[in-house]
């Protein structure tokens, strides 16, 4: 991929605007390379955005129009030889009913749209449905994409102390709890503004403790009749036995995963690399392909009991969100989808275990900050971040909650799907 994209960059800085459109004409039935990356690359090289956005939009629905009929004269003979008029018949009748839906979705996210504009003609979609989807979804996303690459990451906003502050207070609070990831949003924030000089990268790593311990208090008091109907069967399984059912043992067991990878993996797994841009945007991308599936396996769940065994593998799956711009309480709420909990208990469940998690994480981070290994911040510009983090927390708990009562994951996931392009677009 690496190869083809130097290619590319050769073919757009050699060409220019026919360089672009011929790309993007290829890009739709046979080269991998996103038409955004050299939407990116020729604005970076100095060549008018509106004429960029000519050239792709004229150029996209050629390009699904050669991949359509590639694929109804060559693929559509070839699979019926493979798998016979009959299978072949079946699937059309799918194509031809949930086709027209299936190629406007493709056409907002990163899936490579060869497949789909092959797929289109093999299986005889109509081509008036299927170049109406296009124009509807390909070309939209393309536009949109390549004007915010071009225009909004271009340059950063200027922040107070006190401004900086509330911005990143107010980033937790709400990403915390959302499953769009707090920690690729906070380095997204870091990246494209402009902090006072006076708050240096010491400083923010300690004052990550002080937004974090807003979240904490926010699940603490939110959840108050949880954490004393939890100390309520410990002290009563101490007494009289029969620990298996209980909160405690779920969530200590849900917390060992995480323990184990913060102690013997946080060095791997969050070095600098870990809140460069490309790793931000390729594990939004993943995290937003992981909620389809959840919400895709876990359609039916009605379950609101959380076994012990349901417990680890949640546990699991915080622990994977160590890694880079994946949100913890994304992938422990589609984790207990997919388990069979019903969405808004997997929810309730993936707080009450994250609160566990930043209170071991925190209390670790007071620790290094207490014996010097971490600098002391401004404490009044860690009291407003504290203050704005515990406010919009707590905001995003309780609504959160009556969101997925109705709501699905699916939001969400064209969110960070969309940002994740949005990224990488713009470090082409």
């Amino acid at each position: 991929m690496e190869s083809l994209l130097e290619l590319a960059k050769g073919i757009i800085h050699t060409y220019g605007l026919p360089g672009i459109f011929t790309l993007t004409a290829f890009e739709q039935f046979i080269f991998p390379v996103p038409s955004e990356m050299y939407m990116a690359t020729g604005s970076a090289a100095g060549l008018p955005l509106s004429s960029i956005l000519l050239a792709v939009a004229i150029a996209t629905p050629i390009g699904a129009t050669i991949g359509y009929f590639l694929g109804k004269w060559l693929g559509h003979p070839v699979m019926k030889w493979l798998f016979g008029e009959k299978r072949l018949a079946k699937a059309e009748r799918i194509i031809k009913e949930w086709g027209f839906w299936g190629v406007l979705l493709m056409g907002y996210t990163p899936f490579p749209f060869k497949i789909i504009s092959w797929s289109a003609g093999i299986f005889e979609m109509s081509f008036k449905k299927f170049m109406l989807a296009v124009l509807l979804g390909r070309l939209p996303r393309y536009l949109i994409i390549g004007s915010l690459a071009s225009w909004i990451l271009a340059t950063k906003f200027y922040a107070t102390t006190e401004m900086s502050a509330v911005i990143l207070g107010l980033i937790q609070g709400l990403t915390e709890f959302l499953p769009i990831s707090s920690s690729g949003h906070l380095a997204l924030a870091e990246h494209f503004i402009k902090l006072p000089s006076s708050i240096t990268a010491e400083n923010l790593q300690a004052f990550d403790i002080f937004l974090h311990a807003g979240s904490l208090l926010a699940i603490i008091l939110y959840f108050w009749r949880d954490w004393l109907q939890m100390f309520k069967e410990m002290i009563h399984s101490i007494k009289h036995g029969g620990w298996r059912n209980t909160l405690f043992l779920k969530l200590a067991i849900g917390t060992l995963p995480a323990i184990f990878a913060g102690l013997f993996l946080t060095d791997a797994l969050t070095g600098d690399w870990s809140r460069g841009l490309f790793a931000i945007g390729l594990f939004f991308i993943i995290g937003g392909l992981f909620y389809l599936v959840a919400e895709w396996k876990g359609k039916r769940s009605e379950n609101e009991h959380v076994s012990l065994k349901k417990s680890l593998i949640i546990g699991f799956a915080q622990a994977v969100a160590i890694l880079p711009s994946l949100s913890r309480s994304g992938l422990t709420i589609g984790t207990g989808l997919i388990s069979g909990i019903r969405r808004d208990a997997a929810a309730k469940f993936s707080f009450l275990l994250g609160g566990v998690a930043i209170l071991a994480a925190t209390t670790y981070a007071l620790y290094s900050l207490r014996h010097g290994t971490v600098a002391w911040p401004d404490p009044r510009f860690s009291l407003i971040g504290f203050a704005t983090s515990f406010i919009f927390s707590i905001a995003t708990i309780h609504y959160l909650l009556k969101f997925l009562r109705k709501h699905t994951l699916r939001l969400f996931a064209a969110y960070v799907i969309l940002l994740g392009t949005v990224i990488l677009a713009y470090l082409v």
